[in-house]
């Protein structure tokens, strides 16, 4: 999952990085973290972010502006708003943030924002293309049991349905963040939810699917499985 945070006081962004790295460990949540002293450095950064926590007050362009730029880019984009006043609140709610903070950060809320930064994620939409490169398609994430490489391009398989597309497993990988999501093998993406059977080199998805867990990803596959079975 990635996730930029913009602030023009260092000591602000040490101390959201701070605390999303004890977020991280304490939900087993990959953070790919990128921070930023600027607006114009996000938006130099060509970089598709899942949620961005900004600084309201900044030179040049402020956070709520910011928002409106990477929103314009990637209309899923979660937003997070960190700022000493309060007055800037109706236009965050504007651009549908998530969480609206004061400085210093109270940590709890701050780590209920996330979860239901996370929780839109996981329900997010995707939209792909199929195989005849003129028809578009649109799922909900959840709904998707596994994307399997088929022939460079990729397999999209449903409860009810599969999809054949164009796209590159690449493309899942960075639409597909949820942490319900996890690749057990270079060739597939799965969902953890539909995880019926799970053996140390397998795994049997809906009841009727097999996936191998590559020798190299069985630890860590197993550990965030179990982190997921008890709710961690």
């Amino acid at each position: 999952m990635k996730i930029a945070v913009c602030d023009d006081e260092q000591i602000y962004i040490d101390n959201i990085v701070e605390l999303l790295d004890i977020f991280s460990d304490k939900n087993n949540i990959d953070f790919e973290k990128s921070t930023f002293i600027n607006s114009a450095e996000v938006m130099s950064s060509d970089i598709k972010f899942d949620i961005a926590v900004l600084d309201v007050e900044m030179d040049n362009m402020n956070g709520i502006k910011l928002g409106e730029k990477l929103r314009e880019q990637n209309p899923n984009i979660i937003l997070i708003y960190v700022t000493a006043h309060k007055k800037y609140l109706d236009d965050a709610l504007n651009l549908n943030a998530v969480r609206f903070f004061e400085k210093p950060l109270n940590e709890q809320r701050f780590f209920k924002g996330l979860q239901d930064a996370i929780k839109r994620i996981d329900n997010s939409t995707i939209r792909f293309y199929l195989k005849d490169k003129k028809t578009m398609e649109r799922i909900l994430a959840q709904d998707i049991i596994f994307v399997e490489i088929e022939n460079r391009k990729t397999k999209i398989v449903t409860h009810n349905k599969e999809f054949h597309s164009n796209h590159h497993i690449s493309f899942w990988q960075d639409n597909l963040t949820s942490t319900i999501f996890i690749s057990p093998h270079k060739s597939y993406i799965i969902n953890f939810n539909y995880v019926t059977a799970y053996e140390r080199d397998y795994i049997i998805l809906d009841g009727r699917y097999k996936v191998n867990v590559a020798r190299n990803k069985q630890s860590d596959f197993y550990q965030k499985f179990m982190r997921f079975v008890e709710g961690k």
